[in-house]
């Protein structure tokens, strides 16, 4: 059976040519409120194709959204998603987690993890491959820890971890190219 662009076969996965092309950890996260995003259950501002890409194509209908930018310290934060089956109800659904580290306490970081910790958010999240993918598209992101710490040893972290977990329909997405610069031409630090 013959390789697809992403070194699938259709009846399993050959490792042979493209298993060393790969890098882990996240250059930047992106994060918008859910409500403008998504302003009701009915109306979404973010395209997702089910059908044949699976991946985000457009973010649209924006007036007013802002993806306030996170840059990252190389290799402490990350975007993982667990899925959960239960056979004998018949449901699925997806838990994507961002964790999103930030070195040295202050009261500006502080206020800014309380004002994500009572809101729901969208997450896209920039990994080393340049891939964007963006969590909780459907039904919004929620701050579920925090762990701030001064440190103990001089080695040790002064900042914040802050977690940030969804319970989803549907898993993460990719975001095409299209979508990427939609989202880009609405990032800012701010």
């Amino acid at each position: 059976m013959p390789l697809n662009n992403d070194c699938f076969l259709t009846a399993g996965l050959e490792l042979v040519g493209c298993t060393k092309d790969n890098v882990a950890g996240v250059e930047a996260i992106y994060l918008a409120n859910y409500k403008e995003l998504v302003p009701s259950p009915s109306v979404s501002n973010v395209v997702y194709d089910a059908t044949t890409t699976g991946e985000i194509t457009a973010i649209t209908g924006l007036t007013g959204t802002t993806f306030y930018t996170f840059d990252t310290v190389k290799e402490t934060s990350s975007l993982s998603e667990a899925i959960n089956v239960n056979v004998q109800n018949g449901t699925l659904s997806f838990v994507p987690t961002i964790t999103l580290v930030m070195n040295k306490l202050t009261t500006e970081k502080r206020n800014l993890i309380h004002m994500m910790a009572t809101g729901v958010l969208v997450g896209v999240v920039k990994d080393n491959n340049g891939a964007y993918w963006m969590a909780g598209f459907r039904k919004g992101l929620d701050v579920t820890a925090v762990e701030a710490s001064t440190g103990t040893a001089l080695g040790d972290r002064n900042g914040a971890t802050v977690t940030l977990t969804g319970a989803e329909p549907l898993p993460m997405a990719k975001l095409s190219s299209t979508a990427v610069t939609q989202m880009l031409n609405l990032a800012d630090y701010q």
